[in-house]
């Protein structure tokens, strides 16, 4: 495997944790309204706009090639 494919499946490995920690957001978020804690469901939701923004910029930058 070279460099730069196993650059790209890492970043792939990496993405697939932070989906997979959007999904637990996810849950943490419906609960808390569910359970009627806004707070709770506002701040489960900021982390996942962080956590897909940065699953967006390692896409970005897998298909980009890596290149600075």
């Amino acid at each position: 495997m070279t460099g730069h494919r196993r650059v790209v499946a890492s970043i792939g490995a990496f993405v697939l944790v932070l989906l997979s920690l959007q999904i637990f957001l996810l849950t943490v978020g419906l609960d808390a309204l569910l359970g009627h804690e806004p707070a709770l469901a506002w701040i489960s939701a900021a982390c996942s706009l962080v956590l897909g923004a940065g699953s967006l910029a390692f896409y970005a930058y897998a298909r980009r090639g890596g290149d600075g």
